[in-house]
């Protein structure tokens, strides 16, 4: 975690996930220093009481959409694909379905090793969607344009 959390530092990061998911990743991602741009759920909880959050919308993929734009990364099942591709937001598939992606049911999810796969995960759509920044800005001419 180290290592990573220069990649997580002040990124605005929203959720689509079920509250017990929602309650843990929210947690989880404050602790690298990112932000919650926006955390949709789909029933009330007593978990979601004690989200230190701003605002939790219950509601549906709609809601997510319009609450999301200007986020860094979407985190949502894989029904988030078509509203990451229409923000053009980078994606981390969490929760259930996750019908586009082969072998997801044997990816570790929790413990030690569970915390790794998730921390470079999403470290690495931070790392990609920066190195396209970096790129976009070198092919307009941009002078100090570094990654």
């Amino acid at each position: 975690m180290l290592d990573t959390h220069f990649y997580f530092g002040a990124k605005r990061v929203s959720l689509a996930l079920e509250p017990d998911l929602l309650w843990s990743i929210v947690h989880f991602l404050q602790s690298m220093g990112a932000q919650i741009h926006a955390a949709v759920t789909t029933t009330r909880s007593h978990l979601l009481e004690k989200l230190p959050v701003k605002n939790v919308t219950i509601g549906d993929l709609e809601d997510f959409e319009s609450l999301a734009d200007g986020s860094d990364l979407l985190i949502g099942n894989s029904n988030v694909g078509a509203i990451a591709k229409r923000l053009s937001i980078p994606l981390y598939r969490l929760g259930l379905p996750i019908y586009d992606r082969l072998g997801n049911g044997q990816f570790t999810k929790v413990g030690y090793r569970g915390t790794m796969e998730l921390v470079y995960g999403m470290g690495n759509l931070f790392l990609e969607a920066e190195e396209a920044r970096v790129k976009q800005l070198q092919e307009l001419g941009i002078v100090g344009a570094e990654f």
